[in-house]
């Protein structure tokens, strides 16, 4: 999140989910689409002017056609996070919608101007307000658009207020265009705010999400990453612990133990597929999550590759050191309705293997005592 002169410029995580917040002002959007009808109506009821019909019959369907976007983008986000084009499709449909209501509320308005009964004129000037009040509430998120909306809602009806000469509609069309530079500036002002809020709000959910220590997904990240696979997707789970660790830990030092999980760590990324999620479980425990993956000679490879890449020393700045890591794994052909069935076969499997490896030991420990004697 950076500021470009008086802008506050949105990453695309913020610009998602401030056009994801478009989908949620559908009353006020119904309460507006009556009023341009009402108003519309009840000026070409006294007037007779066919524009003004024009005006309630296209902002009434532009009005359902928003209310129905909404309801479509609001079902749709909440299945998956939209992908960027689709977030710009969102985006130019509320922008195409919006300009057909506004220009209804300003055509609307600039008949009523252009006629002499002062009682329409109020009516107009009402809608005016609403409108505009609104746009600056409600769509400020999105100032592009709401810059579009004002002036085609305000822009011709100050203009007609100004073809009168007599000093009350003179005033009057000063105070739309005085209002009108202010809305604009209550838009940066609404914008400005709304990204900041947003930034936090995610930059706190991705703290949530995030092991403090080494960058990695945590517990929830996790659970995260999970719901958000598809149901048909294979998915396989990874679980492992260092072998060796604690003696790192006690003989350098906690400094120097986290150093070498945020190796751990970066070397768990390195060798990991990009649509893998990779957790710190806690301590020296890690859980790697990835999709797609079933057939158990790719599991078998995928954990050899895990434990020879921790194989490799580690450069501490103390000192060399060289540790292991006990892999078990478990997968499914499809994404189970549990993740923790998967996390405790194969957390199961990975002690199974410290078990092993550290008979082996055993056993060459002792092989090399009766050498020792023979």
């Amino acid at each position: 999140m950076a500021v470009d002169g008086r802008y506050e410029v949105e990453s695309s995580a913020i610009r998602s989910a401030l056009v994801a917040e478009m989908a949620h002002s559908t009353v006020p959007a119904s309460i507006m689409g009556c009023t341009l009808v009402g108003a519309a109506s009840f000026a070409y009821a006294s007037t007779g002017m066919s524009a003004l019909l024009a005006a309630a019959i296209g902002g009434g369907l532009a009005s359902m056609a928003k209310v129905a976007l909404m309801q479509l983008q609001r079902r749709r986000c909440d299945l998956e996070s939209p992908e960027r084009a689709e977030t710009n499709a969102w985006q130019t449909a509320h922008a195409t919608i919006t300009s057909l209501i506004a220009a209804s509320v300003g055509l609307t308005a600039t008949v009523i101007f252009l006629q002499p009964d002062l009682s329409l004129q109020m009516l107009g000037t009402g809608l005016i307000f609403g409108y505009c009040s609104g746009i600056v509430s409600r769509v400020a998120i999105r100032p592009k658009i709401a810059f579009v909306a004002i002036v085609l809602s305000a822009v011709p009806p100050t203009i007609a207020a100004a073809t009168w000469s007599d000093a009350p509609h003179q005033i009057m069309a000063t105070v739309f265009a005085i209002f009108l530079v202010g809305s604009f500036e209550s838009v940066r002002h609404g914008h400005r705010i709304a990204v900041k809020h947003v930034g936090m709000r995610l930059a706190m959910l991705a703290l949530a999400h995030k092991d403090p220590l080494t960058g990695l997904a945590n517990r929830i990240g996790l659970r995260t990453a999970f719901q958000a696979m598809r149901p048909d997707d294979p998915v396989a789970v990874f679980c492992l612990d260092l072998d060796g660790f604690k003696t790192v830990n006690d003989r350098f030092g906690h400094a120097a133990g986290d150093a070498l999980l945020r190796m751990v760590a970066e070397r768990l990324v390195a060798v990991s597929a990009p649509d893998a999620t990779i957790v710190r479980m806690g301590g020296d425990e890690f859980v790697i999550l990835k999709p797609g993956l079933h057939r158990r000679s790719d599991l078998a490879a995928c954990a050899e590759q895990i434990t020879e890449c921790l194989h490799e020393p580690f450069s501490l700045e103390c000192d060399k050191v060289a540790i292991g890591a006990s892999v078990g794994y478990a997968s499914s052909p499809f994404k189970p309705a549990d993740l923790d069935d998967l996390i405790i076969r194969a957390d199961a499997e990975s002690y199974r293997m410290k078990s092993i490896r550290r008979r082996r030991r055993s056993v060459d420990v002792a092989a090399s005592v009766i050498r020792d004697h023979v």
